[in-house]
């Protein structure tokens, strides 16, 4: 399992609603609408890696246990748990929105890192992130951020030069 991080299927708990505490109640949220995917009205290809379908469909676990390896596609943003050492740094300069979950997923992917999703354990946030519902500069961040990630491809060919991978 060396250079493997462990992805955890991220989603959107309707807000109000208490967040579920397994799978199974979370699969029962799913189906009833009161939970989704996160990122899934905004930006689905930045969660899909993840393959939220296969996720659905395997039964739950008794314990955690790695499901499926996924790999990386742009623009991934997972959401994982690594080793404290031996992993990229998050880089500072992403501030605010954008960019700075997708530049640490496609780094961890140029280092050579595998991606495993866990089954038995996921993340949730409160409430459902719709269109229009984000601070006044987000665009902003955005976009200066995007600006950013170009020039960080860049350096990741020079800061891993034998890697056959690229964002």
């Amino acid at each position: 399992w060396a250079r493997v991080v462990f992805v955890l299927p991220a989603f959107e708990v309707r807000a109000g609603l208490r967040p579920p505490g397994s799978k199974a109640e979370l699969l029962r949220l799913w189906g009833a609408g009161g939970a989704r995917p996160f990122y899934g009205a905004l930006c689905p290809r930045c969660q899909a890696p993840t393959d939220f379908g296969r996720w659905r469909a395997l039964p739950p676990p008794p314990r955690l246990r790695v499901a499926y390896e996924a790999p990386w596609r742009d623009p991934w943003e997972p959401f994982y748990v690594a080793p404290a050492r031996g992993v990229p740094p998050f880089d500072e300069r992403f501030l605010q929105y954008g960019f700075n979950r997708i530049s640490q997923a496609c780094e961890l992917h140029v280092a050579g890192f595998r991606f495993a999703v866990l089954d038995g354990a996921f993340v949730t946030h409160s409430g459902f992130k719709e269109p229009g519902g984000f601070h006044g500069s987000r665009e902003a961040e955005l976009g200066l951020n995007r600006r950013l990630f170009r020039g960080f491809r860049q350096e990741l060919r020079q800061r891993y030069p034998g890697s056959p991978r690229r964002c």
